[in-house]
């Protein structure tokens, strides 16, 4: 699954508010912080049809990490 996810971040707010736009209509898109947007090479594929400026990042964290993270049980002390 990893290998084909990407990671991007938007050249511009505008663009941003866009890209995020077409990313979520095609499917699944995760926001980390850092305005870094996670999605699949496919959906990169329609932001390059539709001329939306992007910069390839690598990954911060293992995906699986994140999932980790997000789905562990909080505890009161």
């Amino acid at each position: 699954m990893l290998s084909m996810m990407v990671a991007i971040r938007f050249a511009h707010p505008e663009e941003r508010a866009k890209g995020f736009l077409l990313l979520a209509r095609t499917g699944t898109v995760r926001t980390l912080r850092g305005e870094i947007y996670v999605c699949s090479e496919k959906a990169v594929a329609i932001l390059d049809s539709y001329r939306i400026p992007y910069t390839k990042v690598p990954l911060p964290v293992n995906q699986d990490e994140v999932d980790a993270l997000r789905n562990t049980l909080t505890t009161a002390l």
